[in-house]
């Protein structure tokens, strides 16, 4: 079962109606509309974007994943890294994502 940020970041081009029925769904591994989620990687790597869809894969169902955004499309997708980034390097100084993300408080 996927575990979710504290501090989620949604799209604004989600509408808050769905937020809980979208959040319920990837938590259960349920189909539904796709979606793209950012996820703290395990490795090296920072963060990394999912199809939805790609999260039903028996793999993801054994490797659950800690997602800490959700966007209706690709681009927004990005979009969120962005604000994700601009906001650690405003806090910190750095690009140090995980680590940002980590401490957050608000």
């Amino acid at each position: 079962m996927h575990k979710f940020y504290k501090y989620l970041y949604w799209d604004e081009n989600i509408p808050e109606e769905k937020r809980n029925r979208i959040k319920w769904r990837l938590k259960v591994s349920k189909k539904d509309a796709p979606c793209y989620v950012l996820t703290v990687n395990e490795g090296r790597d920072q963060l990394e974007i999912y199809n939805s869809r790609l999260l039903l894969q028996s793999y993801f169902r054994k490797n659950p994943r800690f997602i800490i955004g959700i966007a209706a499309g690709y681009d927004a997708a990005v979009g969120i890294v962005q604000q994700i980034a601009e906001e650690c390097y405003a806090k910190n100084g750095d690009a140090d994502l995980k680590k940002y993300l980590a401490e957050r408080t608000e």
